[in-house]
């Protein structure tokens, strides 16, 4: 265990390296060969002994902070006898002291918040397999390790990146060891993904104890932050005639995926801690520098250019006026027959009687009004989501001036812009149109078309959201005369929204006794909640049928 499962000179191993250990090696029910990181995380920047260090190089970075090095380089010539105008002592620490504390203790804060993230993330927990008892146990997050059987359960996250050995299965006598996971942690996708057993493995664990015999071992690819591939091979008896059987990105689950659709799942743990693919995705948290930043360092160093050249005209000046008047006899102007000598101490001592021409409290001043401006972000009811129950949450103080202005926003389709989130708002069913209203976009369309929008158009879309339910804002009075009249239509009305009712791939599941919808899309989840607001009700699954429910005659439906 004390031989390390990286290659040498990782994370960027020389191509020796790599053909010395080509694959990351795992056993299966047995004491692994290799070390491997432990499951904790770390996303905060400083531990208490590597903050001092840390906070000082950020705070005199001339490219970022040029101002402190402005001053700290003042300090030091008030030090110094002939040009000090203190008398040596160098009072500009006291107020630099104090810009480096207030700085300091908005640092302290905002990494605190990771420090306790990391906490909360480390500290969950899940259920690992214990194979001499042959249950599972609950264990923490960071006690995971690599060659463990987790066990998941519904809407709960994934603890490490896991390969798929068993799943629960609604008709047992037919697996086909397929669960849905969500990864909008990794990609921002809101729609479910299949995730599916190994092949060679479906059917044949179904119990604790084929957990227990389970053995075998696993050559993989090394840690990277490629989330859509996956190359690895597993070796064991009985799942193929030659003993090798493929793994592919789609028998694995990645850390931070919730499991959706599906009441439980058993996998084994490939990466752990920081050699998870979300982790490796994540870079060292760095420090962060806004464009007011860095138009305020430019303003600086153009004020101090300028600051020099003042200086060296005034000792220029100073020395021409002095060699050419009587002053010998002013001993308060300490005149030195030596010129240059005169020059270079007249240049210094005037550049620290100007020194004020760069406010020491700048950086505190916009410390402040940024730690203002979080915590009136933090408590913004316009920023918070009610679904989640989610806050805007300040985590980098130095970028709140960012927000706001983006000008162009570069998108590969409609749902990044949308968030995933579909309506039911019309349709046109046997030639007859039916909803009114306009969405946001259709009203900037029609303004920038310079056409006004007629009462009727607006009026319709005021009562669709007056009855608008999750995922359907639908009025039409159009439909609801077609269907009082019991007509030909409305057999065509029923017809349509049956088959919305039935042609989807949505997998309902129970939540604290009710029944959620889980769709791979949103479109998907839109179209069922329109068939169950207009009569037909998707109920559930059985073998190859569709169960709904006809609310007009009440009764359920196998189809």
């Amino acid at each position: 265990m004390s031989v390390p499962s990286l290659p040498k000179n990782w994370p960027s191993p020389t191509q020796a390296d790599l053909d010395a250990r080509p694959q990351r090696l795992i056993n299966i029910g047995t004491p692994q060969d290799f070390s491997f990181c432990n499951n904790s995380i770390r996303t905060y920047k400083y531990e208490w002994y590597t903050f001092p260090p840390k906070f000082l190089l950020e705070e005199f970075n001339p490219k970022q902070k040029i101002a402190n090095c402005y001053f700290l380089t003042i300090a030091g010539m008030q030090c110094i006898g002939p040009i000090s105008n203190t008398n040596g002592y160098p009072t500009v620490l006291i107020p630099l002291t104090v810009v480096l504390f207030v700085a300091g203790l908005f640092k302290i804060l905002e990494d605190t918040a990771r420090h306790k993230a990391d906490k909360k993330a480390n500290s969950s927990t899940t259920e690992i397999f214990d194979r001499k008892s042959q249950t599972f146990k609950t264990v923490l997050w960071s006690e995971v390790v690599v060659g463990d059987i987790v066990r998941v359960e519904s809407r709960q996250i994934v603890p490490a990146d896991v390969m798929v050995l068993e799943v629960a299965e609604p008709n047992p006598a037919q697996p086909k060891g397929m669960c849905y996971v969500e990864t909008k942690s990794l990609d921002g996708e809101t729609n479910l993904k299949v995730r599916t057993v190994v092949p060679a493995l479906l059917g044949k664990i179904k119990t604790n104890g084929d957990l227990s015999s389970f053995t075998g071992s696993i050559e993989m690819e090394h840690p990277n932050n490629h989330i859509d591939s996956f190359t690895g091979i597993l070796r064991a008896q009985g799942v193929a005639d030659s003993g090798r059987v493929p793994i592919n990105p789609k028998n694995v689950i990645l850390r931070g995926c919730v499991l959706r659709s599906t009441d439980w799942m058993v996998g084994l743990v490939l990466n752990t801690g920081h050699d998870v693919k979300i982790m490796q995705s994540n870079m060292t948290a760095r420090v962060k520098a806004s464009n007011l930043d860095l138009m305020a360092t430019q303003q600086i160093t153009g004020i101090i250019v300028m600051l020099l050249w003042v200086c060296l005209a005034g000792s220029i000046g100073q020395v021409i006026f002095n060699s050419a008047e009587d002053i010998e006899s002013h001993w308060y102007l300490r005149w030195d027959q030596h010129a240059g000598k005169v020059w270079i101490i007249e240049f210094f001592y005037e550049l620290l009687l100007h020194a004020s021409m760069i406010p020491v409290a700048l950086y505190v001043s916009m410390a402040f009004v940024r730690f203002t401006q979080s915590v009136f972000m933090n408590a913004d009811l316009d920023m918070y989501y009610p679904p989640l129950d989610a806050p805007a949450v300040v985590r980098t103080m130095t970028l709140n001036e960012e927000l706001g202005q983006v000008s162009h926003i570069f998108s590969d389709k409609t749902g990044t812009l949308t968030c995933n989130i579909m309506d039911f708002r019309k349709a046109s069913i046997h030639g007859v149109s039916y909803g009114l209203g306009i969405t946001e976009i259709g009203k900037a369309a029609w303004k920038l078309l310079g056409k006004p929008i007629s009462p009727e158009i607006l009026e319709g879309e005021a009562r669709a959201k007056a009855q608008a339910v999750p995922h359907v804002s639908f009025y039409s009075p159009q439909y609801d005369r077609d269907q009082a009249a019991n007509g030909a239509q409305k057999q065509k009305n029923n017809e349509f929204f049956r088959i919305l009712a039935i042609c989807h791939d949505v997998i309902p599941e129970k939540v604290d006794g009710q029944i959620k919808l889980s769709a791979s899309n949103p479109d998907d989840e839109a179209l069922v909640c329109a068939s169950e607001y207009f009569g037909f009700q998707f109920v559930d699954r059985a073998d190859k049928m569709c169960i709904i429910h006809n609310r007009e005659t009440g009764q359920d439906e196998e189809v």
